[in-house]
């Protein structure tokens, strides 16, 4: 028989100091395939920890509620998502000299967590900033996070809204939220011009749970609170001639409960919009959005009023309301929705956009891709930044195309 142990010295060690002469054929064989066996799984085990060791999955951390928070918030969480050992450092920004206002439940570990920031009440009148730094074997990721001061609402996560100012003189801003929430969720937002007693917007997130139905309570002729009362028309009655006192956000998208209905006859969220367009075409493009908003997390929606396009002539004529004639109120020659659709399927989001265009003139029949532009197109004719909350990738992608297999018109 050959000498097998001579060969393979390792397998000696396995057999021992033993005289061959001595031991049987059958027993060799026996402690050979033994120690194959042995060198079979250590090779395995080896494979295993070789594998283990290398991730399967990227390394990726994200905050749990935005980038930026407001004042009066006092936590963040840090989702980190991993198969390898990190740490977190703390590169604090601005305000310059300002340090240690926000600590870690964790500041090393073990594939994924979620780390909790707190940071306290926002008191020093501007807003601070800090970089988190987590670091994985070979690779850093860098998050910048803001707190802001206590005179900026943070509006950072509100999707829907479009970018604005407002000087408080002429235009205002003004956001109401949800009574039935306990005045957590939002409502609407809009901005109102008080020199045409009409607002450019409304702004608001559509969703299954806040539709509701039967609860409208025709609260004609009370005003928006936080717009001075003698700059919004009192609306006990509806304006004079074929006008209709339209919804910007329709009644029947706030019917949960009686208190979030009231805040939809605000004179603020009014338009004089013609009967022969707003009980028709223009009640069936709002039906078809609430049905498009139970059909996703969330549809972000901007119903806005352009009284000229971008570069336009077009000539504004005035009515008035007949509870209120002396106040002329300016009337729209286009209308539009700006939708964002959310689509959340277990961590990952999907967006969709469009935006429909009415010219305000008497019409029937259902919307149709003949109506339809890409928000691109709207923001030329209205000169507005619309959903610029989104990352920037994200927005130039959903915003110059639109996809109607989410929409099926």
């Amino acid at each position: 028989m050959r000498n097998f142990t001579a060969q393979y010295p390792a397998v000696k060690s396995v057999f021992g100091a033993r005289n061959d002469k001595n031991e049987s054929n059958v027993m060799k064989i026996s402690r050979l395939a033994t120690m194959v066996m042995a060198m079979a799984v250590a090779v395995m085990a080896a494979a295993c920890t070789f594998l283990s060791s290398t991730p399967t999955m990227p390394n990726d951390v994200t905050f749990g509620t935005g980038a930026t928070l407001a004042s009066s918030d006092q936590y963040q969480f840090l989702s980190i998502a991993s198969e390898q050992e990190w740490s977190i450092d703390i590169e604090y920004l601005t305000p310059e000299g300002v340090e240690g206002w926000c600590s870690l439940s964790m500041e090393r570990g073990m594939g994924s967590e979620n780390v909790i920031m707190t940071f306290g009440k926002n008191t020093l009148g501007e807003d601070r900033s800090l970089n988190i730094i987590v670091k994985f074997p070979g690779e850093e990721v860098t998050l910048l996070f803001t707190q802001l001061s206590s005179e900026k609402p943070n509006l950072s996560g509100w999707l829907e809204l479009p970018a604005f100012e407002a000087d408080g003189e002429r235009t205002y801003f003004s956001k109401h939220m949800l009574p039935s929430s306990g005045n957590t969720a939002r409502s609407f937002s809009l901005l109102y011009d008080s020199d045409i007693y009409h607002s450019h917007w409304v702004a608001y997130p559509l969703y299954r749970e806040v539709i509701g139905s039967g609860n409208r309570t025709d609260d004609w002729g009370i005003f928006d609170p936080n717009i001075p009362t003698e700059k919004q028309l009192y609306m006990k009655s509806s304006y004079q001639g074929s006008y209709d006192r339209g919804h910007m956000l329709p009644s029947a998208s706030r019917a949960k409960t009686r208190t979030d209905n009231s805040p939809t006859f605000y004179p603020t969220n009014m338009s004089p919009q013609l009967s022969g367009l707003n009980q028709h075409k223009w009640k069936d493009i709002e039906d078809k959005v609430r049905s498009w908003g139970s059909g996703c997390d969330t549809l972000y929606v901007v119903t806005g009023a352009v009284f000229k396009t971008v570069g336009g002539n077009e000539s504004v004529s005035y009515a008035y309301c007949k509870s209120d004639s002396s106040k002329d109120v300016a009337v729209p020659n286009y209308y539009y929705k700006a939708l964002l659709q959310l689509h959340i399927t277990g961590n990952v989001r999907s967006y969709h956009a469009l935006a429909i265009w009415v010219p305000h003139k008497a019409a029937t029949g259902s919307a149709t891709m003949d109506d339809i532009i890409t928000i691109d197109q709207l923001e030329e004719r209205t000169g507005i930044d619309f959903f610029h909350n989104l990352p920037d990738d994200i927005e130039v992608e959903v915003e110059s195309a639109v996809d109607n297999r989410f929409w099926k018109l």
